[in-house]
């Protein structure tokens, strides 16, 4: 489930089935409709043929304490990192759940974890851009910025990016804190509430904006290589004409696939921005890929698998409808989804088919889970609950 938010300062949520319809609604037609008071989908009765064992569960925190967030784990070395809504930060050994290190900051956090290179990064929605190290919660440094901070990329080459709520980039530098580049687009007066995490690619960094647009930097000095529409608002009022590049954003192999909210699926060179090839598909979730496909959360909550070399159908789930689906993780042979209710749902790559279901948190999940590196899955509920399973296995009969 996403929200929507009205100028730089002020937000409005809108909260559980009347939400997700009302944004399904939009992303379809553009206009309020019967089908805003279309409830969520039952969960569809299917017999499962694969096995999923949860391994371990733990308590993170606060979760995203009711709020419209998507705190994601990040996992790197083993160890997950997770960080709540109220600034407890916490390090668990992947593998067995054995808590590492906690540190409680009592901070207002709205974005992140970012990490990479011995750090941690996360920002509040008091505007500040906070460094933590990776090996003990110890504080580097504290930077305030330009507005709420929404989305944290990964560190890299010595340098970490905060996308702030007034759609500016702020590149850091990760030892220091200290500001290396601005850069921004315009922010219109309604968007949807969130922002996806800038992609980095080598010396490239690709974000996506509330116009709509998607545009490539400099890591190391801010500069344009390239900016493309991904969609175009169109209508007569500003819900109508109300577009966002709000979802996951992927960089495989010098292409970058990246999703608009009422706009398009594309696939775009890192090199110079060239369209490869487009297709018309809301989505606020966002993406993810693997060697063949390309997975797709639309704006109702279906699941879509493209062909990664043309963007054709290859299969649609649309039995998750307006359950507010997270953004596809591929792992192994399925790729996994959660949904407001906490259930993460498996499907066969093949054909979209559900193959396991198992409830993670009760509270729901809005970030897509995490691959791990044995074919299982790390997934943070809104409730704060850190758990992991193992790979499936066949399903005895």
């Amino acid at each position: 489930m996403n929200g929507i938010a009205g100028g730089k300062s002020m937000s409005h949520l809108l909260t559980g089935a009347l939400a997700l319809a009302l944004l399904s609604t939009v992303a379809g037609c553009g206009l309020f409709t019967k089908d805003t008071s279309e409830p969520p989908a039952k969960l569809a009765d299917f017999t499962p043929t694969v096995t999923v064992k949860e391994l371990w569960r733990r308590d993170s925190g606060d979760g995203v304490g009711g709020r419209f967030l998507k705190l994601r784990p990040l996992l790197t070395n083993g160890m997950l990192y997770t960080v709540d809504s109220r600034g407890r930060v916490q390090a668990t050994a992947a593998d067995d759940g054995r808590p590492q290190w906690q540190v409680s900051l009592d901070l207002p956090v709205t974005g992140g974890l970012g990490g990479g290179e011995g750090k941690l990064a996360f920002g509040t929605g008091t505007g500040y851009a906070v460094a933590l190290a990776d090996d003990d919660g110890r504080e580097l440094w504290r930077r305030r910025l330009s507005s709420e901070v929404m989305a944290v990329s990964p560190v890299q080459e010595g340098v970490v990016v905060f996308r702030t709520n007034d759609g500016r980039l702020h590149a850091l530098d990760a030892e220091s804190g200290r500001v290396l580049w601005l850069a921004g687009r315009s922010t219109p007066a309604l968007s949807l509430r969130g922002t996806g995490v800038p992609a980095i690619d080598g010396d490239r960094l690709v974000s996506g904006f509330d116009n709509g647009r998607l545009a490539a930097f400099s890591l190391a000095r801010g500069s344009v290589y390239w900016e493309q529409p991904l969609a175009v608002g169109t209508g007569r009022s500003e819900l109508e004409r109300m577009v966002d590049v709000d979802g996951s954003i992927v960089v495989a192999d010098g292409v970058v696939y990246a999703a608009a909210y009422q706009g398009r699926v594309a696939a775009l060179t890192l090199a110079e921005g060239r369209l490869l090839w487009a297709r018309d598909m809301s989505s606020y979730r966002g993406l993810s890929v693997d060697a063949e496909r390309v997975y797709v959360t639309d704006a109702f909550g279906h699941v879509w698998a493209l062909d990664r070399r043309n963007g054709g159908t290859l299969w649609q789930q649309d039995k998750l409808r307006l359950r507010g689906t997270t953004a596809p993780t591929p792992v192994g042979g399925q790729v996994v989804v959660g949904d407001y209710e906490g259930w993460l749902h498996w499907l066969a790559v093949g054909d979209g088919s559900f193959v396991a279901r198992v409830r993670a948190d009760s509270a729901g999940v809005s970030a897509a889970p995490i691959a791990g590196a044995d074919g299982g899955i790390h997934v943070l509920g809104n409730g704060g609950v850190l758990s992991t399973y193992g790979p499936p296995v066949p399903t005895r009969e």
